[in-house]
Formats: C-alpha cells, sequence, structure tokens
C-alpha cells in the first residue's frame, strides 16, 4: 500500500486488558471495516437469518447476547425475547451540536467529552496504523504514545515539526 492511498477493505484486531467487567484476562475487539467486510453471522446470538446488517454501525458480541448500533438508528439486542425493548431504559434524544455549545458555555457536559473521546480516536487511529502492517501485532503503550515493538508503525504516530512550531506536549 502507498503512504497516499488507502485500503477498501480491513480488519482490525485489537486485544484490551482485562477490568474488573470482562472475563478473561484482555478484551477482544474486531473491527470489519469496507463494502462486503462484516462480522462472521453465526457468531452472532439469534440473530434472525433474515435480518439485514446495517450498512454503517457496530456490533458488539457478548457472551449472552448481540447488541446492533446501527450509525443513525436505534439499537436492537438479540435474541429479541432475551431482551426486551421494555425494559431498556429511554434516553432522552438531544441535538449533539446544541449539546456541544451547551457544554462550550459550562452548562454541561457532552456524551461523548474529552475523556471518552479521547481514547476512543486513540484506538481507531492506531487501527489505521496497523492497517499498513498487515498479519503483524503492534504493542501501544499509551501512557507514553509509543507503539513499543514496531519502530516503522512508530514513524506515523506523528510528525517533524519546523523550529519554533513544536507543540508545548513535544
Amino acid at each position: 500500500m502507498l503512504r497516499e492511498t488507502w485500503t477498501d477493505q480491513a480488519t482490525v484486531r485489537y486485544r484490551f486488558s482485562s477490568t474488573d467487567f470482562t472475563l478473561g484476562d484482555s478484551l477482544p475487539l474486531t473491527w470489519y471495516d469496507g463494502v462486503g467486510v462484516e462480522p462472521p453471522r453465526d457468531a452472532m446470538f439469534d440473530l434472525p437469518k433474515d435480518f439485514k446488517l446495517p450498512v454503517a454501525g457496530s456490533v458488539l458480541i457478548g457472551e449472552k447476547g448481540t447488541i446492533l448500533i446501527p450509525h443513525v438508528a436505534m439499537p436492537k439486542a438479540f435474541p429479541a425475547e432475551k431482551f426486551p425493548e421494555k425494559d431498556r431504559p429511554l434516553v432522552a434524544e438531544v441535538d449533539h451540536y446544541v449539546q456541544w455549545a451547551d457544554a462550550c458555555r459550562g452548562v454541561d457536559k457532552t456524551t461523548s467529552h474529552f475523556d471518552y473521546a479521547g481514547p476512543l480516536t486513540e484506538t481507531v487511529l492506531l487501527g489505521t496504523i496497523a492497517i499498513r502492517y498487515p498479519k503483524q501485532s503492534l504493542k501501544w503503550d499509551s501512557t507514553t504514545g509509543t507503539i513499543l515493538d514496531h519502530p516503522a508503525a512508530q514513524t506515523w504516530i506523528s510528525k517533524p515539526y519546523r523550529n519554533g512550531w513544536e507543540p508545548a506536549w513535544f
């Protein structure tokens, strides 16, 4: 792949350290991207055979069920009889533009504030670096902002800055 081009299909596998909320010693997560690339249907719990996956969104496959989160629609949980919609809490709709402006004025906090969006963005961007190195593993140290085991991949983390224009954290 050239530096100036992008792949039309990708599968990126992440492995996160365990927490109090995970089973086992890690949490695997797979990102499927591109036309015709999707998770294996047999891994999704009781997803109806005729159910069409959304064009964009997320699928969370857990130990007891599957949650489909379309990009611009309400999530659906499967098996449906195990997770009836009536048992789910209702969350008020918000205009995210107004929510952002309110947060800027100090009125409230956005639902995707930087404490949430920063680590999420870091994860996605690391996936875009990993795509350049197929079938290789990259080990990330989030405290130092360093790919520990792959010097070529590390070059994508930052860029050279002109003297006098380096960011304060550099």
